[in-house]
């Protein structure tokens, strides 16, 4: 079964005046750059990954709110009691319980904005 996946990458990258910036890569130019050895994989990025140029704005947004959710959800368990599988969450600095609060009504206030996109196709 084939499936398309997003992959983000941090790259080190030898940069020469008057070439094209990284970031406006498409994958040709990161191909070339990979295969010359003029850009070197570091590390993939876990976590969102956006196509803000060929997303719809709702699904971008829904994207938001899901991966917020999820990480609000991860430092509640964190709160709550510490153990193996959000231990790296808490060793990271935590935010306050009212901000905890806000950071769902900010995911559920996205998700509703999201849907409300959607309705108007966008």
């Amino acid at each position: 079964m084939r499936a398309t996946h997003r992959v983000a990458l941090e790259l080190e990258v030898d940069e020469a005046p008057g070439q094209v910036e990284p970031a406006d890569w498409d994958l040709q130019d990161l191909t070339f750059a990979l295969c010359l050895g003029l850009a070197r994989p570091l590390r993939t990025i876990r976590g969102l990954v956006l196509d803000t140029d060929r997303d719809r704005l709702s699904t971008t947004l829904q994207a938001v709110a899901e991966e917020l959710e999820q990480t609000v959800q991860l430092y509640w368990l964190a709160t709550a009691r510490p153990w193996p599988a959000v231990a790296q969450v808490a060793r990271r600095p935590r935010p306050s319980l009212d901000l905890l609060v806000e950071l769902e009504q900010l995911a559920a206030l996205t998700r509703q904005v999201a849907e409300r996109l959607g309705g108007q196709g966008l």
